[in-house]
């Protein structure tokens, strides 16, 4: 993992600094996981499950619209309609949860579950609300911004970052708000500020309060080496900072198709008339079609879709949001357009790639076998293959998994 990173995006394709591990698992049964190890000895005494995109209070940024279009009118009216609008966003949760359960979703069934799992040792925690949830810059850097919030409030809430440890589980893009999180934690002065000043006041009070948080340290946020980061199907989008976070692992479902190279992916979208995708005499021409994605022939279809140039517009502070994707992808050859036109060609590109493997921390690509039937589907095929990572009953193999590797603490990330 780098040292001062600085809000850089990580390059199509990347060039993991840790072997990746393809591994065949099996769902273990609860009693067979001894989850009381998390916090005997790995010292973790909390873990935070925050679920991904299109999953949260304000999807489509509807909500922040209402909340724009009531901003100039009378106090009273302000004070009438803004209750209204916050039941609206709880009843969007609801009806989400009702509708996914614990498909591509923490939802609070799975949280007890791992609760109960864990003893009164750990603290299972669902951040509510934990973002919007929205495809858009602004929404992954409001995510990060809270997620600093709370660690600072558990800091000040006795624990100590020394001898106490925090994982983060994060869904899907939840894990690129984490990885902004990392740079915010690294805390390199200047590149924090370029930061804040990209997303302007777009951040509301957590974004003031976390520049606050950062100011009070020259260097890395004490909590940074308690922090441990645990992604599931996150596409590769932004940079991790070593000096941000203790331990760094992702876990994405996958299914190797050569021999010879076990990590090696498909392009998540056929090229135009067929042309070859890029890989040259070793993938050929393969791709994928409508068909393989819904079946997940290749593992984790959104997780190689999502990638730079996927975002959706957000409905308010649009400025701020291509300001502050402009910055993010700086070191990219070429930042993404705010028109879908322009950006099709550039996205393409990266497409072709094939980009599975994040740059940072210990890639485990995990074939999941045909299991449970689920209202999407076999299990590890619902949601494009998007959706198994948050099954319960693939829980108590998740932590064995993460136990294993936390006892490689140089193949698992480990800030030096």
């Amino acid at each position: 993992m780098p040292k001062n990173n600085v809000f850089k995006h990580q390059a199509y394709p990347t060039a993991p600094t840790v072997e990746s591990q393809v591994l065949a698992v099996e769902p273990q049964a609860a009693d067979v996981v001894d989850f009381s190890r998390l916090h005997s000895e790995f010292g973790i005494s909390h873990i935070e499950l925050v679920h991904g995109t299109f999953a949260g209070t304000d999807p489509f940024g509807i909500h922040a619209l209402m909340r724009s279009l009531i901003a100039d009118a009378s106090p009273a009216l302000q004070l009438a309609l803004t209750p209204v609008i916050a039941k609206l966003e709880e009843a969007t949760k609801k009806f989400t949860e009702t509708v996914t359960a614990d498909i591509a979703n923490f939802n609070e069934s799975y949280r007890a579950t791992f609760q109960e799992m864990a003893g009164d040792e750990l603290i299972i925690s669902r951040p509510e609300p934990a973002w919007s949830s929205e495809n858009t810059h602004l929404a992954r850097t409001a995510l990060a911004v809270r997620l600093l919030c709370r660690l600072d409030d558990l800091q000040h809430q006795g624990l100590d970052p020394q001898f106490d440890r925090v994982m983060f589980w994060g869904h899907s893009h939840a894990g690129n708000g984490m990885a902004l999180l990392t740079n915010l934690l690294a805390n390199d002065a200047a590149s924090v500020q370029a930061f804040f000043e990209a997303a302007g006041d777009a951040l509301g009070e957590d974004g003031r309060r976390a520049r606050v948080i950062l100011s009070q340290y020259d260097g890395p946020h004490p909590m940074a080496q308690s922090l441990i980061i645990v992604t599931f199907g996150t596409p590769v989008r932004y940079g991790w900072d070593t000096n941000g976070c203790q331990q760094l692992l992702h876990i994405t479902h996958h299914r190797p198709f050569d021999e010879n190279q076990p990590a090696q992916t498909v392009p998540a979208v056929r090229s135009p008339n067929g042309d070859d995708p890029g890989f040259g005499a070793t993938v050929g021409s393969l791709q994928q079609t409508v068909v393989d994605a819904m079946l997940a022939r290749h593992g984790d279809w959104v997780q190689t879709f999502a990638i730079a140039g996927t975002d959706l517009q957000p409905t308010v502070n649009r400025e701020a949001n291509q300001t502050l994707g402009e910055y993010l992808e700086r070191n990219l050859p070429n930042s993404t357009p705010p028109s879908i036109k322009e950006r099709l060609p550039i996205v393409r590109e990266r497409w072709k790639t094939a980009t599975r493997l994040h740059a940072d921390g210990l890639n485990l690509l995990i074939e999941y076998p045909a299991t449970k039937l689920t209202r999407f589907g076999n299990a590890h095929q619902s949601v494009f293959g998007h959706g198994v990572y948050t099954r319960t009953e693939w829980l108590p193999t998740h932590v064995e998994l993460l136990m294993n590797h936390f006892q490689q603490p140089n193949q698992a990330g480990v800030a030096q």
